[in-house]
Protein backbone atom coordinates (compact mmCIF):
# COMPACT_ATOMS: atom_id res chain seq x y z
CA UNK A 1 0.00 0.00 0.00
CA UNK A 2 2.19 2.89 -1.05
CA UNK A 3 -0.28 5.49 -0.29
CA UNK A 4 -0.07 4.37 3.40
CA UNK A 5 3.82 4.05 3.47
CA UNK A 6 3.71 7.84 2.15
CA UNK A 7 1.64 8.83 4.85
CA UNK A 8 3.46 6.95 8.03
CA UNK A 9 6.11 9.86 8.01
CA UNK A 10 3.87 12.61 7.89
CA UNK A 11 1.67 11.14 10.71
CA UNK A 12 4.70 10.86 12.61
CA UNK A 13 6.25 13.98 11.78
CA UNK A 14 2.36 15.77 12.72
CA UNK A 15 2.84 13.46 16.32
CA UNK A 16 5.92 14.97 17.02
CA UNK A 17 5.86 18.23 16.36
CA UNK A 18 2.23 18.13 18.54
CA UNK A 19 4.37 16.22 21.45
CA UNK A 20 6.80 19.17 21.10
CA UNK A 21 4.39 21.52 21.17
CA UNK A 22 3.02 20.17 24.05
CA UNK A 23 6.33 20.24 26.16
CA UNK A 24 6.89 23.59 25.26
CA UNK A 25 3.76 24.70 26.44
CA UNK A 26 5.04 23.45 29.95
CA UNK A 27 8.81 24.16 29.83
CA UNK A 28 10.51 26.38 32.19
CA UNK A 29 10.91 30.13 31.53
CA UNK A 30 13.96 31.30 33.77
CA UNK A 31 14.88 34.36 35.12
CA UNK A 32 18.54 35.37 36.03
CA UNK A 33 18.16 38.50 37.89
CA UNK A 34 15.77 41.38 38.92
CA UNK A 35 15.56 42.20 35.09
CA UNK A 36 14.37 39.24 33.48
CA UNK A 37 11.82 38.11 36.62
CA UNK A 38 10.24 41.40 36.01
CA UNK A 39 9.54 41.20 32.40
CA UNK A 40 8.45 37.46 33.16
CA UNK A 41 5.73 38.55 35.64
CA UNK A 42 4.55 41.22 33.63
CA UNK A 43 3.94 39.64 30.42
CA UNK A 44 1.68 41.29 28.21
CA UNK A 45 0.51 43.56 31.02
CA UNK A 46 1.21 47.13 30.61
CA UNK A 47 2.92 48.63 32.84
CA UNK A 48 2.20 51.54 35.25
CA UNK A 49 3.63 54.68 34.78
CA UNK A 50 6.50 55.42 37.18
CA UNK A 51 7.75 59.09 38.57
CA UNK A 52 10.97 59.32 40.89
CA UNK A 53 9.96 61.19 43.98
CA UNK A 54 13.38 63.17 45.16
CA UNK A 55 13.64 62.32 49.28
CA UNK A 56 14.37 64.82 51.62
CA UNK A 57 15.94 63.63 55.03
CA UNK A 58 15.91 66.16 57.92
CA UNK A 59 15.88 66.34 61.92
CA UNK A 60 14.19 68.30 64.72
CA UNK A 61 13.15 68.55 68.60
CA UNK A 62 11.07 65.56 67.47
CA UNK A 63 13.89 63.01 65.82
CA UNK A 64 14.73 62.20 62.35
CA UNK A 65 12.78 62.14 59.10
CA UNK A 66 12.45 61.53 55.08
CA UNK A 67 9.70 63.59 53.36
CA UNK A 68 8.47 61.83 50.18
CA UNK A 69 6.41 63.89 48.37
CA UNK A 70 3.23 63.45 50.31
CA UNK A 71 4.28 61.08 53.07
CA UNK A 72 6.74 61.60 55.66
CA UNK A 73 9.23 58.38 56.95
CA UNK A 74 9.73 58.30 60.91
CA UNK A 75 13.87 57.10 60.33
CA UNK A 76 14.04 57.18 64.15
CA UNK A 77 10.67 54.91 65.27
CA UNK A 78 10.08 53.58 62.39
CA UNK A 79 6.49 54.45 60.37
CA UNK A 80 4.51 56.71 58.16
CA UNK A 81 2.54 59.65 58.08
CA UNK A 82 1.41 62.35 55.65
CA UNK A 83 3.63 65.41 55.58
CA UNK A 84 1.17 67.66 56.03
CA UNK A 85 -0.37 67.14 59.47
CA UNK A 86 1.67 64.36 60.78
CA UNK A 87 -1.61 61.97 60.60
CA UNK A 88 -0.15 58.51 61.11
CA UNK A 89 -0.88 56.02 58.06
CA UNK A 90 -1.35 52.23 59.08
CA UNK A 91 1.15 50.00 57.57
CA UNK A 92 -0.77 46.60 56.97
CA UNK A 93 2.02 43.80 56.34
CA UNK A 94 1.17 41.02 53.80
CA UNK A 95 2.39 37.42 54.16
CA UNK A 96 1.78 34.02 53.77
CA UNK A 97 -0.17 32.67 56.43
CA UNK A 98 1.96 31.03 59.32
CA UNK A 99 4.90 32.57 57.77
CA UNK A 100 7.84 34.30 59.60
CA UNK A 101 7.36 38.19 60.68
CA UNK A 102 8.55 40.30 57.77
CA UNK A 103 12.75 41.31 57.94
CA UNK A 104 12.93 44.95 59.90
CA UNK A 105 13.08 47.51 57.27
CA UNK A 106 15.83 50.10 57.20
CA UNK A 107 13.97 53.06 57.48
CA UNK A 108 17.49 55.10 56.41
CA UNK A 109 16.71 54.31 52.75
CA UNK A 110 14.40 54.23 50.11
CA UNK A 111 13.76 54.59 46.13
CA UNK A 112 10.34 56.61 45.91
CA UNK A 113 7.80 56.94 43.11
CA UNK A 114 4.75 58.69 41.62
CA UNK A 115 2.21 55.77 40.26
CA UNK A 116 0.35 56.92 37.64
CA UNK A 117 -2.31 54.41 36.15
CA UNK A 118 -4.31 55.41 32.29
CA UNK A 119 -3.41 59.08 33.60
CA UNK A 120 -4.77 59.21 36.86
CA UNK A 121 -2.40 59.55 39.84
CA UNK A 122 -2.82 56.03 41.94
CA UNK A 123 -0.18 56.40 44.43
CA UNK A 124 3.41 55.83 45.58
CA UNK A 125 5.49 53.07 45.68
CA UNK A 126 8.56 52.79 47.74
CA UNK A 127 11.11 50.46 47.74
CA UNK A 128 13.00 49.51 51.11
CA UNK A 129 16.04 47.07 52.18
CA UNK A 130 16.21 45.36 55.62
CA UNK A 131 18.35 45.59 58.94
CA UNK A 132 21.16 43.45 60.01
CA UNK A 133 21.91 40.06 57.74
CA UNK A 134 18.80 41.88 54.84
CA UNK A 135 22.21 43.80 53.96
CA UNK A 136 24.55 40.86 52.92
CA UNK A 137 24.93 38.09 50.73
CA UNK A 138 22.25 36.50 49.70
CA UNK A 139 19.42 37.96 51.99
CA UNK A 140 19.69 41.20 49.40
CA UNK A 141 17.80 39.52 46.87
CA UNK A 142 14.96 40.20 49.25
CA UNK A 143 12.75 43.82 48.80
CA UNK A 144 10.28 45.32 50.54
CA UNK A 145 7.70 47.16 48.58
CA UNK A 146 5.45 49.90 49.87
CA UNK A 147 2.20 50.83 48.05
CA UNK A 148 0.37 53.86 49.74
CA UNK A 149 -2.66 54.37 47.41
CA UNK A 150 -4.08 57.34 47.22
CA UNK A 151 -8.01 59.21 47.32
CA UNK A 152 -8.16 62.16 45.34
CA UNK A 153 -4.88 63.94 45.33
CA UNK A 154 -3.89 62.73 49.45
CA UNK A 155 -2.74 59.35 50.68
CA UNK A 156 -5.94 57.20 51.71
CA UNK A 157 -4.46 56.36 55.06
CA UNK A 158 -3.49 52.24 54.68
CA UNK A 159 0.14 51.77 53.68
CA UNK A 160 0.89 47.67 52.55
CA UNK A 161 3.91 46.16 52.73
CA UNK A 162 5.04 43.31 50.56
CA UNK A 163 8.39 41.39 50.86
CA UNK A 164 9.85 39.59 47.39
CA UNK A 165 12.87 38.01 45.83
CA UNK A 166 14.33 40.61 43.81
CA UNK A 167 10.73 42.46 44.40
CA UNK A 168 10.34 46.38 42.94
CA UNK A 169 7.74 48.90 42.02
CA UNK A 170 8.92 48.54 38.43
CA UNK A 171 6.63 45.20 38.21
CA UNK A 172 3.49 47.04 39.16
CA UNK A 173 0.80 46.96 36.48
CA UNK A 174 -1.95 48.30 35.57
CA UNK A 175 -5.28 46.42 36.65
CA UNK A 176 -8.36 45.43 34.08
CA UNK A 177 -10.59 47.80 36.98
CA UNK A 178 -10.09 51.03 37.12
CA UNK A 179 -8.40 52.98 40.47
CA UNK A 180 -6.19 49.38 40.71
CA UNK A 181 -2.95 48.24 40.24
CA UNK A 182 -1.47 44.82 40.74
CA UNK A 183 1.87 43.87 41.66
CA UNK A 184 3.53 40.45 40.99
CA UNK A 185 5.76 38.75 44.05
CA UNK A 186 7.47 35.86 44.21
CA UNK A 187 7.59 35.33 48.21
CA UNK A 188 7.96 33.06 50.76
CA UNK A 189 5.61 30.10 51.01
CA UNK A 190 3.10 28.77 53.94
CA UNK A 191 5.27 26.46 55.94
CA UNK A 192 4.12 23.27 55.13
CA UNK A 193 3.83 24.12 51.35
CA UNK A 194 5.67 21.57 48.61
CA UNK A 195 7.44 24.58 47.95
CA UNK A 196 9.13 27.13 49.55
CA UNK A 197 8.35 29.53 46.96
CA UNK A 198 4.90 31.21 45.39
CA UNK A 199 3.91 34.07 42.87
CA UNK A 200 1.01 36.10 44.66
CA UNK A 201 -0.90 38.58 42.69
CA UNK A 202 -1.34 41.68 44.81
CA UNK A 203 -4.53 43.92 43.73
CA UNK A 204 -4.79 46.97 45.49
CA UNK A 205 -6.53 49.91 45.63
CA UNK A 206 -7.95 53.22 47.87
CA UNK A 207 -9.91 50.13 50.23
CA UNK A 208 -6.79 47.43 50.44
CA UNK A 209 -4.90 44.47 48.87
CA UNK A 210 -6.50 41.54 48.01
CA UNK A 211 -3.55 38.24 47.02
CA UNK A 212 -4.31 36.02 44.41
CA UNK A 213 -2.44 32.87 44.43
CA UNK A 214 -1.17 32.57 40.93
CA UNK A 215 -1.00 28.74 39.43
CA UNK A 216 2.42 29.08 37.73
CA UNK A 217 5.18 27.26 40.04
CA UNK A 218 8.77 28.98 41.12
CA UNK A 219 11.44 26.81 41.81
CA UNK A 220 14.87 27.46 42.38
CA UNK A 221 17.25 28.09 45.42
CA UNK A 222 16.89 31.98 46.63
CA UNK A 223 20.19 31.01 48.42
CA UNK A 224 21.86 29.58 45.30
CA UNK A 225 25.27 31.27 43.95
CA UNK A 226 22.88 32.36 40.95
CA UNK A 227 19.64 33.01 42.71
CA UNK A 228 18.08 31.72 39.19
CA UNK A 229 14.54 31.32 39.15
CA UNK A 230 11.88 28.97 37.20
CA UNK A 231 8.38 29.14 36.63
CA UNK A 232 6.42 26.67 35.46
CA UNK A 233 2.82 26.12 34.18
CA UNK A 234 0.81 23.60 35.90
Amino acid sequence: MPGLSRLLPIAATALAGSLFAACAAHADAVARNATELRDLLRGTATPAALDPIKTEGWCGPQGCFVDVGELRIDRDKGGFAKATGDRQIVLVEHKAMGGDALPDLDWTSTDAYRVTVRGQRWGTCMEFSHTGIGKSGVYQRWTSVVLVPFSGALPAGTAHRFVGYWAGCDSLQAAATQGQVVLPIVERNEPKAPKPLRLVNHSCSAKGCDGQVDRREIDGDPSGADGALSMRAR
